[in-house]
């Protein structure tokens, strides 16, 4: 295979490899997502560097290419806007246009040139975006529990997807048609009496979310993680953690009542590597939440309204 490479007059460069004769057009599209929409990575806030995005469209469907996008930046810009070298990304559209994806696996910056790339690309069709984090850390940034301005999640309104993960892997996945802001604590103690008959809370604590406005719906999506040796602890002789946890749930500032698990048919238990339980279609957060550990099934066993399970897991962007 031959090399494809090609320079745009704004720095931009397509550098690829095709096993077959193709073409493909760029094109600017100067009315792009808002940049605070974005997801597979995490840490607000994020801007656009650049006043337009790319699209980018071949002649056929190509998944066979090894290429990459490089998009220059502008040093003196970075420092006007708070933006650090290391905290600039291209972003990738993503399929249902409500995010610009962020695939840290695939970035590259490119310090020496000014530029930032993705790469190990085996498709170039789509739409790309310069941005930058305004943030003093680089890398993933997490979100730590408790209240004040350094613990909260800022989501912007519109019609974009936003997310936050939490220091143990609590991830929200949210889309909010107004801005809001949201705290996670963590309270230890968790009463018996409040847990529904034959189950016991894989965890000595509750999350608690709080927004600006509990009474906002929003479509939004959790990641809930658990610790496989404590259940492992609870139920030794137990088989998978699919057919035992389910995520329930009760009142922001309740003091008694039982926790109700939440629709199981919105529950998603994704084990290793990941370990987590993925809840789908949540209108609203504000809630106290915990993880219920039922009695062991044997594997195969029919289990009514039990979660679903996808072998192997996967963060969802």
């Amino acid at each position: 295979m031959e090399r494809t490479d090609q320079d745009f007059k704004d720095g931009l460069a397509l550098d690829l490899f095709s096993p077959k004769n193709r073409t493909l057009v760029v094109k600017q599209n100067t009315s792009p997502l808002p940049a605070a929409f974005i997801t597979g990575t995490t840490g607000e806030p994020f801007v656009a560097l650049s006043s337009y995005s790319y699209i980018i469209q071949m002649n056929e469907t190509a998944n066979d290419l090894i290429a990459k996008i490089e998009v220059p930046y502008d040093p003196e810009q970075l420092k006007k806007v708070g933006v650090q070298e290391a905290n600039t990304y291209v972003a990738t559209l993503a399929p249902d246009k409500m995010s610009w994806v962020i695939d840290d696996s695939t970035r590259n910056v490119h310090r020496s040139e000014n530029n930032t790339r993705i790469i190990k690309m085996t498709s170039m069709d789509g739409e790309y975006l310069l941005v930058g984090r305004a943030t003093a850390d680089t890398s993933n940034i997490f979100v730590q529990y408790g209240q004040g301005a350094t613990r909260t999640v800022n989501m912007t309104g519109g019609s974009g997807r936003q997310q936050a993960e939490f220091i143990d892997g609590l991830r929200f996945s949210v889309q909010t048609n107004k801005s809001m802001t949201m705290n996670v604590d963590l309270k230890q103690g968790i009463n018996p009496g409040s847990l529904p008959a034959n189950t016991v809370s894989l965890n000595s604590y509750m999350w608690i979310v709080n927004t600006s406005d509990p009474s906002m719906r929003i479509d939004a999506e959790m990641l809930v993680p658990f610790n496989r040796a404590m259940l492992t602890a609870l139920r030794p002789a137990g088989s998978s953690p699919s057919t035992m946890l389910t995520v329930a749930k009760r009142a922001l500032n309740a003091t008694s009542g039982q926790f109700t698990p939440l629709n199981p048919d919105l529950q998603t238990v994704r084990e290793l590597p990941e370990d987590r339980i993925q809840i789908q279609g949540v209108n609203r957060l504000d809630g106290q939440y915990i993880i219920l550990v039922t009695q062991p099934k044997a594997v195969g066993a029919t289990i009514p309204a039990a979660p679903n399970i996808i072998a192997g897991g996967g963060m969802v962007t």
